[in-house]
């Protein structure tokens, strides 16, 4: 029986504020005259924020307008361009959070005072994409139609939107409720496991039951989902097949997502009839996804994972798999009270000079608690479970047999038993779901450690995030790159050569005559 938890405990315990690393998004800006007014929002209070011009060509920092420390929440603010050498210029915002040597958490109702208690959460993402119009958004999966009606997701199975500062947005399940899973029985179906965001903003949902298709892509306001693979379903297994009876996939016990544009990558691994306990039942496959939307061809031999294939795989609930940066290599963790070589912790495989999968790293002795696994938003940073209320964030070095986790941080984090799955937002925060405890956690990781291969000492440094805000200067005016130059003026005044626009007097080196 599942556990379950005691909320009036968690409030005894005191439920604080978000612990969060700040950066800044939704971001817009205008400019009127020589200043660009801009508005913009923080996941979490900050130490100093700074407005930066970026001279487009160079790449260089030219101006910046220090605003202080901020509140989270939505702010306002200006900068002048006055004085600004002919270019092109785009806006960017620096955000400094407040240094720390020790990691934070926070209980799952981010500061709102209302628990969000999960039944099954098995799947979380973020957008990392700054440019995207729901950057810093956060998405959390729950599983299993036996959900409570008491707790947060009100016995529903779905997906739950959250705002980069941890507020409840909206539920959305276009696909419904389910009771008609598997042949096994609807009670160990798992209607949403794993979600994955892509650089480029697209966004994809595994499911593994036998009535639904194994991944559905979401168009960007989460109200369309639309089926991956095409052909016909078999009731019994769950897998999608061609006419000819070839299999193309099956329902998802984890998958994952590398690359961007013509580079996107997926893998999924495949559990046959839903949530079968049996080796045989677990297949590994790889799909060059690209630009298309959907996926009408049967894998060929050189598809197929084979390492991870028919073997290690017992339990679709508590499993993960993340790609490498390149598509190339594939880490897999999966919980076991007592890893075996049959049941391992972790394996990592790779493709060879042939184009075949071949395993070079494995960990029979970690207990993956709550099998997550997952990489950071640039790949420098590998977190994984390593036993109860543990999690080991690893950077990931290149060893003569193969990869090599070189341990950054333990982090003891309390509120959180396992992890069925982890995703890390643009600024690094953590974000990891556990059925145990039944919670959705953030923890905010030490930025100042002098043994911290990945900061600096005694250093913080600030979270940038670009923006779409850009304009061009000329020696006659600052002005938008889509409208029009302004009418110029040029004549002699007090013995120099004055080139007027747009009401303000420049000499010929583009200067501004006060």
């Amino acid at each position: 029986m599942k556990k379950s938890l005691l909320l009036a405990g968690l409030i005894a315990m005191g439920l604080g504020a978000s612990a969060q690393t700040p950066f800044a998004y939704g971001i817009s800006g205008e400019r009127a005259g020589d200043f660009l007014g801009v508005e913009y929002a923080l996941n979490a209070g900050a130490q100093n924020v700074e407005l930066q011009l970026v001279n487009v060509q160079t790449k260089e920092v030219v101006a910046t307008e220090p605003l202080g420390g901020a509140t989270n929440g939505k702010h306002e603010a200006s900068m002048s361009l006055e004085g600004l050498a002919d270019g092109v210029y785009t806006l960017q915002i620096a955000v400094y959070g407040e240094a720390l040597t020790e990691p934070k958490q926070v209980f799952s109702d981010f500061g709102t005072g209302q628990a969000h208690q999960f039944w099954s959460p098995y799947g979380i993402a973020c957008d990392n994409n700054p440019l995207s119009p729901n950057f810093g958004r956060v998405l959390c999966n729950e599983s299993q139609t036996s959900v409570p009606a008491s707790y947060f997701a009100g016995g529903k199975v779905g997906l739950f939107e959250y705002t980069p500062a941890g507020e409840f947005v909206a539920y959305h399940n276009p696909l419904e409720i389910r009771t008609d899973f598997c042949p096994d029985g609807s009670t160990r179906a798992f209607n949403f496991k794993k979600i994955r965001i892509s650089k480029d903003g697209r966004i994809f949902v595994g499911v593994d039951n036998c009535v639904d298709n194994p991944v559905y892509e979401l168009s960007s306001d989460l109200q369309t989902w639309t089926p991956l693979f095409e052909g016909t379903l078999d009731a019994e297994t769950g897998y999608i097949n061609d006419a000819e009876g070839k299999f193309i996939a099956g329902p998802s016990a984890a998958f994952d997502i590398a690359g961007e544009g013509e580079n996107l990558k997926l893998v999924n691994l495949a559990c046959k009839g839903g949530q079968v306990f049996a080796y045989g039942n677990f297949t590994t496959h790889t799909y060059d996804l690209g630009t298309a939307t959907s996926v009408s061809t049967p894998v060929g031999d050189m598809d197929e994972v084979i390492p991870l294939s028919m073997q290690y795989t017992i339990s679709a609930q508590s499993v993960s798999l993340a790609m490498d940066q390149d598509g190339k290599g594939i880490w897999y963790a999966q919980y076991r009270g007592t890893p075996t070589e049959a049941q391992p912790a972790i394996k990592h495989v790779s493709l060879n000079a042939d184009g075949e999968w071949e395993e070079d790293y494995s960990d029979v002795t970690t207990v993956v608690r709550g099998g997550g696994i997952a990489w950071n938003k640039d790949y420098t940073m590998l977190a994984i479970p390593k036993g109860n209320n543990l999690l080991g964030v690893y950077e990931v070095t290149e060893g003569e047999a193969g990869p090599v986790l070189n341990e950054i941080h333990s982090l003891s984090v309390s509120s959180i038993r396992g992890f069925n799955d982890i995703a890390w937002d643009y600024a690094n925060n953590i974000y990891a779901c556990d059925n145990g405890k039944e919670v959705l956690q953030q923890i905010q990781l030490p930025n100042v450690k002098a043994s911290n291969s990945m900061v600096k000492e005694n250093e913080v440094e600030p979270v940038v995030t670009p923006t779409d805000i850009t304009f061009e200067v000329k020696a006659t005016a600052v002005k938008d790159l889509n409208t029009e130059v302004a009418k110029t003026v040029k004549y002699i005044e007090n013995g120099q050569v004055v080139i007027e626009k747009a009401g303000v007097k420049y000499n010929v080196a583009g200067q501004v005559i006060k």
